[in-house]
């Protein structure tokens, strides 16, 4: 469906399938199970619908941030991300970011994560650009990204690549393909439940 197609969609729906249309929209990839998990910002008065429209989909919420009307949600798969960030290489990468006693706990690891994105809005800490591998970004990028300051990247998509051009060029056009998939799915009347169970 084109953007077009989308907005006017969204006009005429209810509130339900505007969330839906909203999740499709940001976290298809998650929904899908190509993405280990996708942060959403939200209005505070949505909440509830979107955690109601996650029930019995396999995927858990965190908060991350809030500040006045607005949430930050991390959307993810337990164990999927778990598993991730226990593999060795990204263990090793985020306990210099100070996750070295919890990256075998997946609510510790949630937990500092959401903590250092507090103090960064409180202005104590800069970025934590760890967060990358937190959503599943290759590891490659992710350093590539901090070494580089965000500059320098050889492609920009989903995120700034820096490594693999052409997988991730690949990777990218799947991420497509699985809005548009879920963004049809959801006009023709299917739930989240069906699309993500």
């Amino acid at each position: 469906m084109s953007v077009t197609e989308i907005m006017e969609y969204n006009t005429t729906c209810s509130t339900k399938q505007r969330l839906m249309l909203m999740l499709a929209m940001h976290c298809a990839p998650l929904l899908r199970g190509s993405k280990v998990s996708n942060i959403v910002t939200i209005r505070k008065s949505d909440f509830y619908g979107i955690r109601e429209l996650l029930k019995d989909t396999g995927i858990s919420y965190r908060f991350l941030k809030a500040r006045g009307e607005l949430v930050i949600l991390f959307l993810y798969r337990q164990s999927t991300l778990a598993a991730y960030l226990t593999q060795p290489q990204i263990c090793e990468f985020i306990s210099d970011y100070g996750y070295q006693d919890v990256c075998h706990d997946l609510k510790a690891c949630l937990n500092l994560l959401a903590k250092r994105i507090y103090f960064f809005n409180n202005g104590e800490i800069s970025f934590p650009h760890e967060i990358g591998v937190f959503l599943g970004y290759p590891l490659e990028d992710v350093r590539g990204f901090i070494e580089n300051q965000g500059q320098n990247y050889e492609y920009s998509g989903y995120w700034k690549v820096y490594d693999n051009v052409a997988h991730r060029k690949q990777l990218f056009a799947r991420f497509e393909a699985d809005r548009d998939y879920v963004v049809r799915s959801i006009v023709r009347g299917k739930t989240l439940r069906e699309i993500a169970g």
